[in-house]
């Protein structure tokens, strides 16, 4: 046999891994965005645990001369905890195209064709469900169910937690009052209040992301309001800039579209409270390539284990009703 399957696995490693691994976060724009901030985090164990503070301590205040201190220990701290996400894809050759494809420069064009079915599939995947969240329950927990007030999150119930909630609104904003300045509805007024509702001790919301429809919106109101026209070539937003995307600035906050976003969403967020925790022994694991019992084939499978975890919910803010019909 021309083929050398031990160079093909040391090829598909040295090659193909690393393109996937840039095909998966460029996918998304918020994926690419949160690799550049670095919240892509490599992290092992059974489970992924993030600590939380679930009050404050009353053990502080003033004192005079030989006044006693109060010793009350610290003890509200818990701990919010998600099952890692599981995903995988497969590139599969028959025998018959292996025999057609002799000679090494034929068999990296297959391994390519190979790998761009896999790396579709799996980056799809991916991309989407940080959004909408795996309907299997067996992938990531995606932002609807992360950025909300009511759903349970991590195993803690909003219920038991009352600061364990984003904001939220559901409103049904038209498109003609999202540019309508003495609206309610005015999208320049809806960020105002996500703003506020997002930000606490002093730390605000560093990216809005939503669907290129609604980034259209924003940019005709920005363009037609003085106060918000302004250059965009500073700081956060050029560096966002710089990956490749058209940015507006609210605040001095990136406003970006995401062609993954769901329809009529847009999410206020903030990034430092926001994680993609990825299993450091399954990061693209690639299995090598397998025979198959019973067929003429061989099989190569990629495996990727991860978990989007906010550390703090009430950070965050989604509009789920936006340019409505």
């Amino acid at each position: 046999m021309a083929l050398n399957w031990d160079y093909i696995t040391s090829t598909t490693r040295e090659i193909f891994i690393p393109k996937l691994e840039d095909d998966v976060y460029d996918s998304s724009a918020l994926l690419k965005i949160m690799l550049k901030d670095k919240r892509v985090l490599l992290e092992g164990g059974r489970k992924v645990v993030q600590p939380l503070k679930y009050g404050k301590s009353t053990a502080a205040g003033t004192y005079d001369k030989y006044d006693t201190f109060d010793m009350t220990p610290f003890d509200k701290l818990t701990a919010a905890e998600w099952t890692w996400g599981h995903y995988y894809s497969t590139a599969v050759i028959s025998g018959t195209e292996e025999a057609e494809n002799m000679g090494k420069a034929r068999v990296i064009n297959l391994l390519q064709a190979k790998f761009d079915e896999a790396s579709m599939a799996l980056k799809e995947a991916i991309a989407n469900d940080i959004y909408s969240g795996s309907s299997s329950g067996k992938g990531i927990v995606g932002l609807s169910t992360a950025v909300d007030n009511s759903a349970t999150y991590g195993g803690i119930s909003v219920s038991d937690f009352s600061g364990w909630a984003s904001g939220v609104d559901t409103t049904a904003h038209t498109e003609a009052n999202m540019k309508d300045s003495t609206s309610s509805s005015y999208v320049l007024t809806l960020l105002q209040n996500a703003f506020r509702s997002a930000t606490h001790l002093g730390q605000k919301p560093n990216l809005v992301i939503t669907t290129l429809k609604i980034w259209d919106i924003i940019e005709t109101v920005i363009q037609r309001d003085t106060n918000y026209n302004k250059s965009t070539t500073s700081g956060r937003t050029k560096l966002i800039g710089e990956l490749g995307y058209n940015v507006l600035e609210f605040r001095g906050v990136p406003i970006i579209a995401d062609e993954m976003a769901p329809d009529n969403y847009m999410y206020v967020l903030n990034t430092n409270f926001m994680n993609l925790k990825v299993h450091p022994s399954f990061n693209f694991k690639f299995t090598g390539w397998k025979p198959a019992y019973n067929q003429d084939a061989k099989a190569g499978i990629i495996l990727f284990h991860a978990q989007l975890t906010l550390s703090n919910r009430r950070m965050h803010y989604k509009f789920t009703n936006l340019a409505a019909s």
